[in-house]
């Protein structure tokens, strides 16, 4: 399919979507919204409605056009909102009354308040949930986007694993594998669709620093290097015999890979081979059972009888304080974290075509644990790893 076809293709499902929903029209902003519709970033407003759709730009409009798959008819160079609506409103033949869908979950609350007394008979609804639901369901190109960068975040473990030695900082293991994933292609940043999130380009942690969780995420955080960024690596070295987790995800193309490995300097005791073997059995026994016919809480509440039936339930998801990660996995694409929760109460049905991180941990005593993050692709079949990397403990011999 080509260019142009696809995001045509992706506009068509938005606007049936907006019919279902009963919206006249959507007006959409978020630069990952934009790309996934139009091919472009550059800073502008994409109008959906029932007979057509038009992009206006803020940016470089010869940009756009080399980008984006919309016709060049479609693209109008236009940075007022007053005139952006003005114009949208005659294009899609909407009068002063209308039911509009936006990106409420992001949209700053001073644009929100410009935009209502711009167009005071305007009812705003939020057009997150179908964008969402739409981009959860990943064609070929996309899958094929993730797997390569999952090969870019293997770049990043495979430079870890050569500079892995007892004495290096959490700090020094990241800087090898953000060089190495740079090199490789990743973008250098990563998005997620918060306000106001903060963490390093990754996450490591070793030893004690397993249990570390500062609150800048559900999972595991690692302290960072002050209380300005307190999530990512810090200046803590590595020690002969304790797990070191390395979470560093890489983005190419817009699309991202979230990727976890554990790794360990010399020999594994026996609770950490006992570990190794259940958290690895629970990642093989998920990629063969998760399909269509079961609901995403299904899928949950299989991992955590997988882990108590391989004697490794307490542990398994299990957070400092006795609290235990609500989910086991989650959706991945254009923005690091998307639809579906893969968690207790997400009744809503698996499909083919989601791209989900499963992400899985086991905490251990005095801190120590083993976590793993790989990127699955569902089918009608099952699941499929996108990496070529072991879901093992990969141990450095001293």
């Amino acid at each position: 399919m080509s260019r142009a076809a696809t995001h045509l293709e992706r506009i068509a499902g938005l606007r049936a979507a907006l019919a279902r929903a009963g919206m006249d029209i959507a007006l959409l902003w978020q630069s990952r919204d934009l790309l996934y519709y139009t091919g472009s970033t550059e800073p502008g407003m994409l109008a959906v409605w029932a007979g057509g759709e038009h992009l206006f730009v803020r940016g470089s409009l010869e940009r756009v056009a080399q980008a984006s798959g919309l016709p060049a008819d479609r693209l109008t160079p236009e940075r007022d909102h007053g005139r952006i609506f003005s114009v949208t409103r005659d294009l899609a033949g909407l009068g002063d009354q209308a039911v509009v869908g936006g990106e409420l979950d992001l949209t700053p609350v001073n644009w929100f308040r410009q935009w209502q007394a711009l167009m005071p008979g305007w009812e705003w609804r939020d057009a997150t949930p179908l964008v969402l639901a739409q981009r959860m369901i990943k064609d070929a190109g996309e899958i094929a986007a993730m797997t390569h960068a999952c090969a870019v975040a293997e770049a990043g473990q495979r430079a870890a694993l050569a500079a892995l030695a007892e004495g290096i900082s959490e700090l020094e293991l990241a800087a090898a594998v953000e060089d190495a994933q740079r090199r490789a292609g990743h973008e250098g940043e990563f998005f997620m669709r918060l306000p106001d999130f903060f963490m390093a380009r990754g996450m490591v942690a070793s030893g004690e620093g397993f249990a570390d969780n500062t609150g800048v995420a559900l999972s595991i955080t690692g302290q960072g290097l002050s209380p300005a960024v307190p999530a990512g690596p810090s200046r803590r070295p590595v020690r002969r015999g304790q797990p070191v987790l390395l979470d560093i995800p890489a983005q190419v193309n817009g699309y991202h890979a979230d990727f976890a490995r554990s790794y360990l300097v010399g020999e594994p005791d026996e609770t950490l081979r006992r570990a190794d073997a259940a958290l690895g059995q629970i990642f093989v026994i998920m990629a063969e059972s998760i399909r269509p016919g079961q609901t995403w809480a299904d899928c949950y509440h299989q991992a955590f009888a997988e882990a108590r039936r391989l004697g490794a339930g307490d542990g398994f998801q299990a957070l400092p304080g006795g609290k235990v990660l609500p989910y086991i996995g989650h959706g991945v694409g254009l923005e690091l974290n998307e639809p579906p929760l893969v968690g207790p109460r997400n009744q809503g049905p698996v499909q083919s075509g989601v791209v989900l991180a499963m992400e899985m941990h086991l905490l251990l005593d005095q801190g120590r644990g083993l976590k793993f993050e790989d990127m699955l692709v569902v089918e009608d079949e099952g699941g499929r790893y996108l990496s070529t990397i072991p879901r093992r403990l990969i141990c450095k011999p001293i």
